[in-house]
């Protein structure tokens, strides 16, 4: 799935498609997007920024199988 916003400065829009959809049924849907506040993209740095909130450090950790057995 591709989906992209534009602003189109005329009322020609030439669109390439990608070749794995060369000779595939497909569809296009023209909208007006009524939410004009995107929010822009995200830097790498800033992903990994907010993901290094969410991991844990597993440094040190050893699992023992048979102690995850051990359940008597």
């Amino acid at each position: 799935m591709i989906r992209e916003v534009i602003i189109p400065k005329r009322n020609r829009l030439r669109i390439d498609i990608p070749d794995k959809f060369i000779g595939k049924s497909i569809e296009l849907i023209l909208r007006e997007q009524t939410d004009t506040t995107r929010t822009p993209a995200k830097t790498i740095s800033e992903l990994e920024a907010e993901l290094h909130k969410l991991t844990v450090d597993m440094k040190g950790y050893k699992f023992d199988r048979n102690e995850a057995n051990d359940y008597e």
